[in-house]
């Protein structure tokens, strides 16, 4: 009898593997098809405001048009939705060689984590990257190391910036489920046991330059170690002692370690270095600023532990897409104001900042393109029930009256992202107060990019871009 139930429990554990393997590429037998017939099936190209929408994406859009939508009602049926069409999208990322479930400090207990460790490689001196066609540096500034990238359509994007914090695709769409929506995540409290672009630099001159690239702004110079000196702070083991604390989009209010488990392995195996994905607690259960103090509080964990988890403490970085790129910048703000430890480099990946203002950007995009008005109009409304909160820089970031002394800072924003005029605008602030900057802007690209691994060419390059990046500045 006990044996017949092993026996029953192993192959329920195969079928789901299967079933999981399966649900992940089930958008790969669309991407085998030949470019050529790709374009064909996305339709007409798509132009809003001087950019033209990636046909690959525009194709997911058009299959995300012919599934039943669903209404954002409660936060319990937009997570399970949200968890269900994250299955679809994420492919097979590269594998790594451990992932370790553990707990690490929160504002108010114990919150679950994730830790991604990448498989060791022969240490070697990294070449200087060469800088990207069509990019050029300010006069007086240092041009950002970054690798050559292949040139997408140039775009002007209009000035401004989308106000809401609120990010990940729409609960209802399957390209929804590619986006890594806002910042949302179930915050275990509990722990688990181990287990096995227009490269602008936020000035208007560099507006449409082709990219991705990396130009350097005036007063910024170049994030990374172009001297080989990474080589040397490489782990006895052959992995980079960089850490990047990682915070998942979902709008405060949906998404989990599992809705970006394959972002995070992706990230830690082809940037060869270490990820620490973090289970913040979730709104409405725990409005702001809940999640932005455990942001903290986990930050400051992961320095306290580096050496515990086998990193450099001077070179754990702070990072995350839409609602967690906003956390990752509250990090980097509130630990220079607190005197706390702070991050080697901060990863604000098409951001929230500002949950008051409203921009043209937002008018632009409104539907159609993964994030939604109504969705972010939802997620603001269920992590900031008291509108007095919303100016706060606590969870505005671009409210912040003094940016100065912040950690260099990798910013990306999207041309078909209604938050794309406020990613640029604190992408400006930032550069005006002295930072170091690497703006990456993707005109052809949607919010929530970051999660779509399936999805080839413009998609995968930013991808490549990032982890390049994350590569030189934290090996």
């Amino acid at each position: 009898m006990l044996a017949s139930l092993l026996v029953d429990l192993r192959l329920d554990s195969v079928l789901r593997d299967k079933l999981n393997a399966v649900q992940a590429n089930a958008l790969a037998p669309l991407y085998a098809l030949p470019a050529a017939v790709r374009r064909r099936l996305a339709g007409a190209p798509i132009q809003i405001d001087g950019n033209t929408l990636d046909p690959d994406i525009q194709l997911l859009l058009r299959l995300d048009n012919l599934l039943p939508h669903t209404t954002k009602t409660d936060a319990a049926t937009a997570r399970a939705h949200f968890r269900q069409l994250c299955k679809l999208i994420p492919g097979t990322p590269p594998e790594v060689q451990r992932v370790t479930d553990l707990t690490v400090r929160g504002a108010a207990g114990q919150l679950g984590a994730r830790l991604y460790t990448p498989r060791p490689t022969t240490p070697t001196t990294p070449a200087e990257p060469a800088a990207p066609a069509g990019s050029a540096a300010s006069a007086g500034s240092a041009a950002s190391a970054e690798p050559t990238a292949s040139a997408e359509p140039t775009g002007s994007a209009s000035a401004g910036s989308a106000a809401s914090a609120g990010s990940a695709a729409s609960a209802g769409s399957a390209a929804s489920a590619g986006s890594a929506a806002s910042a949302g995540s179930a915050a275990s409290a509990g722990s688990a046991a181990s287990a096995g672009s227009a490269g602008s630099t936020g000035g208007a001159g560099h507006e449409g330059l082709e990219g991705p690239d990396s130009s350097a702004g005036a007063g910024e110079a170049a994030v990374g170690d172009a001297s080989g000196a990474a080589a040397d702070r490489r782990s006895h083991d052959g992995i980079g002692r960089g850490l990047l604390v990682f915070f998942h989009g979902g709008g405060w209010v949906v998404g989990d370690l599992d809705t970006h488990d394959a972002v995070c392995r992706s990230i830690a195996a082809e940037a060869g270095i270490r990820v620490l994905s973090v289970d913040y607690r979730l709104a409405p259960e725990a409005p702001a600023p809940t999640a932005a103090e455990d942001a903290i509080a986990a930050f400051t964990w992961a320095v306290d532990h580096a050496e515990d988890l086998g990193v450099d403490p001077a070179l754990v970085a702070v990072g995350g897409d839409s609602a967690g790129g906003n956390l990752a910048a509250v990090v980097a703000q509130q630990t220079v104001l607190r005197n706390l430890p702070r991050p080697a480099l901060q990863v604000l990946l098409y951001p929230g900042v500002d949950l008051v203002a409203r921009r043209p950007s937002r008018d632009l995009f409104s539907e159609g393109f993964i994030l939604t008005e109504e969705d972010i109009i939802w997620y603001r409304d269920m992590y900031t029930p008291d509108p007095t909160l919303r100016p706060d820089p606590i969870v505005s970031p671009l409210r912040a009256e003094d940016l100065t002394g912040l950690p260099p800072t990798y910013l990306t924003t999207a041309g078909f992202d209604p938050l794309r005029d406020e990613g640029r605008e604190y992408a400006q602030a930032l550069q005006t107060a002295g930072n170091q900057l690497t703006h990456i802007h993707h005109p052809t690209l949607p919010h929530g990019h970051t999660n779509l691994l399936t999805v080839p060419g413009t998609t995968r390059k930013a991808h490549t871009h990032l982890t390049s990046h994350l590569r030189t500045a934290l090996r």
